[in-house]
């Protein structure tokens, strides 16, 4: 990147979104090619990612949405990247941000059993008790979410650490937390948390227009994911809590940035 004046970055994932940023924040032009048609689809709603669209843009980046990249063409290095409609990007670096598939040739004839990982069981042991698997390699069952997940960032592999730590020093209890992970790009930093999979509603509270908003997915009146920037510190406090507790709230009120997000609690 240091000798780089244009750059294709490949993915509009949260991964994707970081690189355009940075190098975007160092002067080079950027281009960033989504098979999808807006940025991080998976995660966000149309209108987060028409936020983060427009902020990027005003900073020098382009999208090309809904793509497909064919080829990498150069000499000695990339200078072209081709896509399925047989337009061409020129360029000198490429950084693909697509996802990943883990590798576990290594664990072949172990006797660990292994799914997209190392399988674990709620208590972070493999097929043989006396090794624990903690990060990213850990397949676990997600006691919060029943279901088995395996997640690619620190704060859970740091998690899952200490939880094995203390499972060496004698406490034999379940693992338990709420999915996390946050971003920071150009001089935005957001966190989220959960999992929208299984979302009925949506609720959008704060101004859109502006880099201060938060947004609560929910289902049967419980909040099962949220995403908070620059909001008061009671949103990013309530977010996690709420999900643990499947906490039911009031869709009126999480909506109504003039309350205070206590006020959308509601007993069971």
């Amino acid at each position: 990147a240091a000798k780089a004046k244009r750059a294709v970055g490949i993915g509009g994932g949260f991964i994707g979104m970081e690189v355009g940023a940075v190098l975007a924040q160092s002067g080079i032009a950027v281009t960033m090619v989504l098979g999808e048609d807006r940025v991080s689809k998976r995660l966000f709603t149309p209108r987060m990612s028409r936020f983060f669209e427009n902020y990027y843009e005003a900073r020098g980046v382009q999208f090309v949405t809904s793509a497909t990249v064919t080829e990498l063409r150069g000499g000695e290095a990339v200078d072209t990247v081709v896509l399925a409609d047989g337009k061409t990007i020129p360029c000198d670096l490429v950084v693909a941000g697509v996802g990943v598939t883990p590798v576990t040739d290594l664990l072949d004839g172990s006797g660990l059993a292994v799914a997209v990982g190392l399988v674990v069981n709620e208590y972070l042991e493999t097929s043989q008790p006396a090794i624990l698997a903690a990060g990213d390699v850990a397949n676990y069952p997600d006691l919060l979410f029943e279901k088995r997940r395996r997640v690619e960032h620190w704060d859970n592999a740091v998690s899952q650490g200490q939880h094995c730590a203390r499972a060496v020093m004698g406490e034999r209890a379940p693992f338990r937390h709420v999915p996390y992970f946050f971003s920071d790009v150009f001089d935005l930093s957001y966190e989220y948390w959960g999992d929208l999979a299984d979302a009925e509603e949506t609720i959008h509270r704060g101004d859109l227009s502006t880099n201060s908003f938060s947004v609560w997915w929910l289902r049967k009146g419980r909040v099962v994911a949220a995403f908070v920037m620059s909001r008061p510190d009671e949103e990013r406090d309530a977010a996690p809590k709420w999900i643990e507790n499947k906490q039911p709230v009031s869709a009126a009120k999480l909506a109504d940035a003039s309350l205070p997000v206590a006020q959308a609690e509601q007993t069971n």
